[in-house]
């Protein structure tokens, strides 16, 4: 009986693996091209590519009005013409994607990656955002197992598939447990806090009623920066595994921090929103630059009125917004 429980099972891994050949030089690549278009450049990355630039929607975003539509990652290339240059970008990306497309790069490495790093990705409500599900999917054919099993799984629901619901009960979770951290005394202790004081006359006309539009933009900036990076941020895990990659594949590694509109925090929140700005930004820079990564700190190079996006916390910039990130992701870029 065992024996046949052991020749059953071999006979068993027998047809998946041939099944999984025969997927893997058939259907395969057409699927990677669909599900995860992304990784499927990667994957056919060109010869002699010196850069790959990563990003999502700040990359591409421009005002029909702008003197030049160069996207940020253009306007690098067009700064730095002696380098190769090939962008891969999707909307609403962050390193925990990134980290998939990059180790599809195996036939021709480039020397260096630029990887966005957008300071909302360390938040609850990119974390927890309704596009994740979505995400995880589209990198699942990229799991460390057989291409076959991946597309079954594919199919499925699994336990990452969460719903809209349960992702916004661990955000509202995350707003209402997790104590902010400030060097000094603090009269909020969450972000729920902070944010119903905000909610409940924060701002004021000259008449005395509460002034609504400045409130909900507050209410916007304290849930989007209100929060303390730490290693036990998913984010920073996602990160320390591109650098690790890097590494390995001799691969030089630039982190390009982008610019908010910090000058609009001070403005609507005040000191303390800004402090936690500018302490995870600190966080970043000396984590990252410890390892050996060259990190870009454009957090602040962007001016109030270069923000396209009036009534929302976005990274996406005017021309001069997009020209000043480039031009100092140009100043550090030193590819050996």
């Amino acid at each position: 009986m065992f024996k046949k429980v052991i020749y059953k099972s071999l006979l068993l891994l027998a047809v998946i693996a041939l099944v999984n050949v025969i997927y893997v030089f058939t259907i395969y690549p057409a699927d990677l091209k669909n599900i995860s278009s992304c990784a499927y450049q990667c994957k056919n990355l060109p010869e002699g590519v010196d850069i790959v630039y990563f990003g999502e929607s700040s990359n591409f975003t421009v005002d029909g009005n702008d003197s030049t539509q160069l996207y940020i990652s253009e306007l690098i290339q067009f700064y730095a013409p002696q380098y190769k240059m090939v962008t891969i970008d999707t909307p609403a990306v962050h390193a925990g994607i990134y980290k998939y497309w990059m180790k599809e790069m195996k036939l021709n490495l480039p020397k260096a990656i630029i990887v966005t790093m957008n300071l909302r990705s360390f938040d609850g409500a990119w974390i927890h955002s309704k596009l994740e599900t979505p995400l995880i999917r589209s990198v699942r054919l990229l799991n460390n197992k057989p291409k076959i099993v991946n597309r079954f799984l594919l199919s499925l629901k699994n336990a990452e598939d969460l719903s809209i619901a349960e992702r916004d009960s661990l955000l509202q979770k995350e707003w209402r447990t997790n104590r902010l951290k400030f060097p000094y005394q603090f009269k909020y202790n969450t972000v729920r806090e902070w944010d119903n004081a905000m909610a409940n006359g924060g701002w004021l006309k000259p008449d005395g009623s509460w002034d609504m539009d400045k409130i909900t933009l507050a209410a916007h900036y304290i849930k989007a920066y209100a929060f303390n990076i730490d290693e036990n941020n998913p984010r920073i895990k996602d990160f320390d595994e591109i650098v690790a990659w890097c590494k390995e594949n001799g691969v030089q590694t630039y982190f390009n921090i982008l610019a908010e509109n910090v000058a609009k925090a001070d403005s609507l929140v005040g000191k303390d929103l800004v402090f936690l700005m500018r302490n995870n930004r600190d966080y970043l820079v000396n984590r990252y630059s410890k390892m050996g990564v060259v990190v870009v700190d454009n957090l602040e190079s962007a001016g109030i009125n270069d923000f396209l996006d009036k009534n929302w916390t976005t990274e996406h910039y005017n021309y001069r917004g997009r020209i000043a990130i480039a031009k100092k992701v140009v100043s550090q870029l030193k590819i050996k």
